[in-house]
């Protein structure tokens, strides 16, 4: 038996009728759903978090990733990674993105309601799902150039991480001294060492976006002292073609270790 018994009840009760969800359900923007589509989809998904995805959690825990100093790669636990391609593939994370990128749009009390379940069965596959929401974000914020990148890390279900900490720079953001460089070709070079980055490497998906915070130099306008001197930048792991995603070189960001972080076993940092 699992680790992991759902309350779906609870769940339903606090969607339902306390926040009254399903009277906002089947008209306006949420009109492809309808009470009973949500329910069936949480029923769905408390079904396979019970039994697919807590399965493998303590396989996962006693079996940790392994990284490799020579090729600075990491691998994962097979169980791992075969709980998280189907995570991938029942398709909840379009509730999490815009009509845009493909995505179904639902009230945010479902998502957080079907990423509680999620969450409770085995963090750590949510946390290495996150790359379509990280998309999304970056769709919005982006100009129409990179909501085409956008749309290609959505169908191609890479990876991503929030690239925020640094070794003298935890919970003060504002502190980070990672640097960013503008290149005479548009590009930017990015200087620093970061630290805690949960899913920063791994072999689960054929590319991995990181969402860098760093601090520009040498440009009019960007830069300066304090969490408003930050920008935030994207760094592939592999640099791809603007318009099929085909991967091109490796880029220069690296882990160096991995380490234990609250609980889980996960994958500091884009390190060089």
């Amino acid at each position: 038996m699992a680790h992991y018994k759902s309350n779906l009840r609870d769940i339903e009760f606090n969607l339902f009728e306390v926040f009254g969800t399903g009277d906002r359900l089947a008209k306006g923007p949420y009109a492809e759903l309808d009470s009973d589509t949500v329910h069936s989809i949480l029923s769905e998904v408390d079904r396979f978090v019970r039994e697919d995805l807590a399965e493998q959690f303590a396989d996962a825990d006693r079996n940790p990733p392994v990284y490799d100093p020579k090729t600075r790669s990491v691998t994962m636990p097979a169980a791992f990674k075969a709980s998280f391609q189907r995570l991938m593939g029942t398709g909840y994370v379009s509730l999490d993105l815009p009509e845009e990128l493909g995505g179904t749009l639902a009230p945010r009390a479902l998502w957080w309601s079907l990423a509680e379940l999620v969450l409770g069965a085995n963090p750590a596959a949510f946390m290495y799902a996150g790359g379509p929401g990280f998309a999304a974000t970056f769709w919005r914020l982006g100009t129409d150039e990179q909501k085409k990148w956008a749309q290609i890390f959505v169908d191609k279900q890479w990876g991503a991480t929030m690239v925020l900490t640094e070794p003298d720079a935890g919970s003060d953001v504002g502190a980070g001294r990672t640097k960013a460089i503008p290149q005479a070709d548009g590009t930017w070079h990015i200087e620093g060492v970061k630290r805690f980055i949960t899913s920063a490497e791994h072999d689960m998906t054929d590319n991995i976006i990181h969402y860098v915070l760093a601090r520009p130099v040498d440009t009019a306008g960007a830069g300066g002292p304090g969490t408003k001197g930050l920008s935030l930048f994207m760094v592939p792991k592999f640099h791809f073609d603007d318009e099929t995603g085909e991967l091109g070189e490796r880029n220069g960001a690296y882990v160096t270790n991995v380490e234990h972080k609250m609980g889980l076993k996960a994958s500091p940092p884009p390190a060089n």
